[in-house]
């Protein structure tokens, strides 16, 4: 038995279309930053991603560099429904201010990023009435 070259075309067609619908898009991840986004130079700053339950692998991304990013396992389920990945920056520097995103994989397949977060780094002499020290 042998396929005429239009069936052949359109059951790829079809087939490419089932799979589409049955993955859909993978919810985006949300990032923060802890203590805060603004850090006192030579402080340190973890951040925080955090997407839906069973996924173990979270990426963080340099926006401004794609090229620049670390992986790490899921840390923590947050209950039922929710993971958690933490990304500690030991000692902020010039070096680290920037904006980053998160995304977490699924069978090969990476998420939309989070939205983006901008890392602030501050002189500690300007934290003000903070205990910055």
């Amino acid at each position: 038995m042998s396929l005429h070259p239009t069936g052949l075309l359109g059951l790829v067609l079809l087939l490419g279309q089932t799979i589409c619908a049955q993955e859909g898009t993978l919810p985006r991840p949300s990032i923060s930053a802890e203590p805060d986004s603004v850090i006192p130079r030579g402080r340190p700053v973890t951040i925080v991603c955090r997407g839906p339950a069973g996924f173990k692998t979270f990426r963080l991304e340099n926006e401004e560099d794609t090229n620049d990013f670390k992986d790490t396992r899921a840390s923590s389920p947050l209950g039922p429904h929710q993971t958690e990945a933490r990304f500690l920056i030991p000692a902020v520097s010039e070096g680290t201010a920037t904006h980053y995103r998160c995304r977490y994989i699924k069978e090969h397949v990476w998420s939309e990023p989070s939205e983006s977060l901008e890392l602030v780094v501050t002189d500690a002499a300007s934290c003000g009435h903070r205990c910055c020290g």
